[in-house]
């Protein structure tokens, strides 16, 4: 029988740790700029060498990557050789086998951006560099989350098939959360444009049913911000973070933004350390 190109590239990784001792496991992530977010979450789990793959050959032979290509490995992976993905909303739409018995592990946010903007811990690395000012980014993000909640039930909802993702899908979605916030709406940790945003998703959303039943386990006012779009959110944030950085000799990106990786503090990234930590687990 012969084995098709994503089943005999498999079987090439998953020795390449057997051949090259000083490899701990081959790990397919979606694009070359995920390596360094698992290779932090790697490293915390297990210090060891891995090798990343940012792409791999499709079944007509030319190089891809994303999620999809990932996924075509699923039927193929061992603890020599798995992949690390962006849930996007695969993980809140509930798709199956998307877990670490099957050698895969997920972000639990949309992707590992969303890590980046955590509250806790980015309000944490912006107050280490501007001491006085009176923006906090866990108080707009905590607002902006509540705002979110309800467009993301509808977005998980609407996305179960084509007709219903034509009414509301992740474009009409982010066209409700403009990502350069003026400067006076910055006042009272972003209260006008939360506002702003609130009118924006009201608006939208005014002709759409959703099921009285809906509700998700994993989804809730307080955590909905670490499911929008992650690099809509980083943008969003970036550009607050530069306004209020501005004139104070800081860069916000560099020195704040992208600054740390965390592997613990919220379920979320408590969730990728535990699938990883089953993963490598060498028992």
């Amino acid at each position: 029988m012969n084995m098709n190109r994503i089943e005999a590239q498999a079987r090439y990784y998953h020795n390449f740790p057997l051949r090259y001792r000083n490899i701990k496991a081959v790990v397919h992530v979606e694009d070359s700029e995920d390596i360094p977010f698992w290779n932090h979450q790697l490293q915390n789990v297990l210090p060891a060498t891995y090798h990343f793959l940012p792409y791999s050959k499709n079944d007509k032979g030319n190089d891809a990557r994303g999620c999809e290509q990932c996924l075509r490995y699923k039927p193929y992976l061992t603890k020599n050789f798995f992949i690390c993905i962006d849930s996007d909303l695969r993980q809140l739409r509930g798709e199956e086998g998307l877990t670490a018995d099957n050698y895969i592990a997920q972000t639990y946010t949309y992707s590992w951006e969303n890590h980046v903007c955590e509250a806790n811990h980015l309000q944490e690395r912006f107050a280490q560099f501007i001491h006085e000012t009176e923006f906090d980014f866990r108080v707009f993000l905590q607002d902006l989350s509540a705002v979110v909640y309800k467009p993301l039930l509808y977005l998980v909802h609407y996305s179960q098939s084509t007709e219903l993702n034509q009414q509301w899908n992740i474009t009409k979605f982010n066209a409700c959360l403009p990502l350069q916030p003026k400067r006076e709406e910055l006042a009272e940790h972003g209260k006008a444009y939360t506002e702003r945003v609130t009118r924006l998703f009201e608006v939208a959303l005014s002709n759409l049913q959703l099921p009285n039943t809906i509700a998700h386990e994993c989804l809730n006012e307080t955590n909905a911000y670490l499911h929008i779009q992650g690099h809509q959110l980083y943008k969003l944030l970036l550009h607050i973070g530069t306004m209020l950085c501005h004139g104070k000799d800081v860069a916000f990106k560099t020195e704040i933004l992208d600054k740390a990786f965390h592997t613990e503090g919220y379920q979320e990234i408590v969730h990728v350390q535990s699938d990883l930590k089953q993963i490598i687990s060498t028992e």
